[in-house]
């Protein structure tokens, strides 16, 4: 019999042991529930706050990337209105630049043919000149053979003396 209670108190005695064992694992496991608790709580007001943060940074950047997209087409069509005008500007000056190229090729022929007309002028007045010079020299030639010879009006007169002499 005492054996049988032996073997009772000691079956009591480990029911007692495990379920003081289960007790303090059970309250460690409820302390450690406890904990994770409290850390999951401040994990998700870090996440919230880290949520917050990243949301109102992208809100930040959606409106600068809204803002230089903005101006980027701005400026853009800004400089494509300046490139049109340049090329009107430029197509312009070359029409013009043509017709003032035209112009000039006229002015050119207009002015290397009065300079060749002007030295055609001028070669006709040297000739001329010359021609005058030479038929002088050849009438003051003629004449003086005229004279020193006696021909013609310059012939020695034979009827007329002079009164008193």
């Amino acid at each position: 019999v005492s054996t049988q209670s032996t073997g009772e108190k000691e079956c009591q005695v480990q029911k007692v042991m495990k379920n003081k064992k289960c007790n303090m694992t059970e309250a460690e496991l409820q302390a450690e529930l406890e904990n994770l608790q409290i850390q999951m709580e401040e994990e998700t007001k870090v996440n919230k706050e880290t949520e917050m943060w990243v949301k109102k940074h992208h809100d930040q950047l959606q409106e600068k990337v809204e803002y230089w997209m903005d101006k980027y087409e701005k400026e853009v069509d800004q400089k494509s209105e300046e490139l049109s005008t340049l090329k009107g500007t430029k197509a312009n000056i070359l029409l013009k630049l043509q017709e003032l190229t035209l112009k000039f090729q006229e002015y050119d022929e207009v002015v290397t043919e009065d300079r060749a007309q002007k030295e055609r002028a001028q070669k006709a007045a040297e000739k001329a000149q010359l021609e005058i010079k030479s038929a002088t020299k050849i009438q003051a030639w003629w004449k003086g053979v005229m004279v020193r010879k006696g021909l013609g009006p310059y012939a020695k007169k034979k009827g007329k003396k002079g009164k008193g002499k």
